[in-house]
């Protein structure tokens, strides 16, 4: 797990924000989480610090506020971002970044989207902004922090293949790629699973709607990656990223006819 970069995220409405701070973790492959838990962590061991909530009353959420206004001083670099009800940001970050600025730390950069709000006049129409932050949204999102953090940008392994196996049905390809002084082992084509990185906790296995996945050798293995489509939920709940999609609109397709009598 990354350990240079830490989020810290109070998303108390609807979980708006909550779904950008995953996006943006599960980028970096590192820890998030809010304010109460961040109490019980040592926060200098860290190299940046992301703060982020939903936009209340035209700043972030007095729980995150109160909870920096408390921080030791630190001159640890800083980033921030947040979901708004409104049609735009306009000023709402500058009460988060001039307290962050007072305490010693440096912004680096900042985010933010439309979130879903059912307050005030919103409460007419039941809400404005529904569905969002959507999937889009979270996208974004991280291409934000991976554009922020190039050196943490996951590295696909299986892009550099100069020669795929067919796929077969119920047969797992494995191929092997020399790397410095290391040898990778990745199985699987449509799903492919770094061997390197896996380390059998087997949440994919328990998350994965259609069984794709199976522990061998303690490691998981994408036994029947025909069958996938493609909803992420593996490369999600992965606590090392070691699973990559390589999903087409041709596999969609298939993927559909094969499913359509089920």
């Amino acid at each position: 797990m990354n350990e240079d970069v830490l989020i810290i995220c109070e998303s108390v409405y609807n979980g708006n924000t909550l779904k950008l701070a995953t996006a943006m973790a599960g980028e970096l492959n590192c820890l998030l989480v809010n304010t109460k838990e961040a109490e019980n962590l040592d926060l200098r061991k860290y190299k940046t610090i992301g703060f982020g909530s939903g936009i209340f009353f035209a700043r972030h959420t007095p729980i995150l506020m109160e909870f920096i206004s408390k921080l030791e001083f630190s001159e640890q670099p800083a980033f921030v971002f947040s979901t708004h009800g409104s049609p735009i940001l306009g000023k709402y970050h500058k009460p988060l970044k001039t307290l962050l600025t007072k305490k010693g730390r440096t912004i680096i950069g900042e985010f933010s989207t439309k979130g879903y709000d059912c307050t005030g006049p919103f409460t007419i129409v039941g809400g404005g902004n529904k569905g969002k932050p959507n999937e889009s949204d979270q996208r974004k999102a991280a291409r934000f922090i991976s554009k922020l953090f190039p050196k943490y940008k996951r590295i696909d392994d299986y892009l550099s293949l100069t020669h795929i196996e067919s796929l077969r049905d119920g047969v797992t390809n494995v191929y092997k790629i020399k790397k410095d002084a290391n040898e990778i082992i990745l199985k699987g084509d449509i799903v492919t699973v770094n061997q390197n990185k896996c380390i059998g906790c087997g949440k994919c296995l328990k998350n994965c709607p259609l069984g794709i996945f199976e522990l061998r050798y303690e490691k998981s293995a994408p036994i029947r990656e025909l069958d996938c489509v493609q909803c992420r939920l593996c490369q999600s709940y992965c606590p090392t990223r070691a699973i990559y999609l390589h999903g087409t609109w041709k596999d969609s397709i298939r993927v559909a006819k094969r499913h359509s009598k089920r």
